[in-house]
């Protein structure tokens, strides 16, 4: 690992309309603009914010004008990924200067002094489905990327679905449907990511997938229950939103996960009248 740190700032499944218009009783942008907010104060020498997908609820025009009015606010700069919700046309007709590996596919790999960060597009746009999808071009570019990343430095890779099941039956069911050709990618050019990065689940989850490790995060909007049992439908709830600040240095990887809406008690845990219930 080089002498390096990184350190960055991860949001994801916006659900951005156009202006006034809310979801499940709660607006993008208000949320939005609330986060930033905590992200200009607490966070200043950022090397990047990145959005994970579902920037949009349904992929209008006029929903990427809000988002692009929303980020004009924010002083660190962004990488913006699709997830099932995005239409890559409306996207690119408002954020022209977006990721583009040549075919047109809103990924890239950006190689920094401490971490190759490598960004795929899993949108089934094609078949119109809230699956994930890498088709042959989509995992030629993966291959190209595996090879190019260099090996002193770690390779944290983000896409929006999930490859491996997470045990949400309802989210499972939209999960990369060709997880197995992923892997077979990496095997093929001797290299596999050192952490994986996921929206779309709307949770905080954990995990390994055949041995690497994956975070899921909270969306910035509604989150989906923790249902273990129903496939059929999705389980909703208004649980308060997450970010999460990812420091990368040649010591290791760290993943903070914070509610950034709590505006709650603020106490030293041995402070006397705290213990006791009081709060000043």
């Amino acid at each position: 690992m080089t002498g390096h740190a990184l350190e960055f700032v991860i949001l994801t499944d916006a659900h951005f309309g156009p202006p006034g218009q809310t979801l499940y009783g709660l607006d993008p942008r208000t949320r939005l603009d609330a986060a930033i907010d905590v992200i200009n104060r607490d966070h200043p020498q950022l090397d990047f914010v990145m959005f994970a997908g579902d920037l949009t609820d349904l992929g209008e025009t006029a929903a990427y004008e809000n988002l692009a009015g929303a980020l004009a606010r924010l002083r660190a700069p962004y990488i913006l990924m699709l997830g099932n919700h995005d239409r890559r046309g409306p996207f690119r007709s408002v954020f022209p200067d977006a990721d583009d590996d040549g075919n047109g596919f809103v990924q890239a790999l950006r190689v920094l002094p401490a971490a190759s960060i490598l960004t795929l597009d899993t949108l089934d746009e094609e078949g119109q489905t809230h699956v994930g999808t890498l088709c042959a071009k989509r995992l030629a570019f993966l291959e190209k990327a595996l090879r190019e990343a260099p090996a002193d430095r770690p390779l944290l890779l983000f896409q929006h679905h999930h490859s491996g099941s997470v045990g949400i039956p309802s989210m499972d069911r939209y999960i990369m449907r060709n997880a197995d050709e992923q892997w077979a990618v990496f095997e093929r050019a001797g290299r596999r990511p050192d952490a994986m990065f996921h929206g779309h689940i709307h949770r905080p989850i954990f995990g390994l997938w055949r041995g690497i490790p994956y975070h899921v995060q909270r969306s910035l909007m509604h989150q989906v229950g923790f249902d273990r049992e129903t496939a059929h439908q999705i389980a909703g709830t208004l649980e308060p939103p997450d970010y999460a600040f990812v420091r990368v240095a040649p010591e290791g990887l760290t993943i903070h996960q914070r509610s950034f809406l709590y505006d709650g008690p603020r106490f030293w845990l041995h402070d006397t009248t705290a213990v006791e219930g009081r709060f000043e």
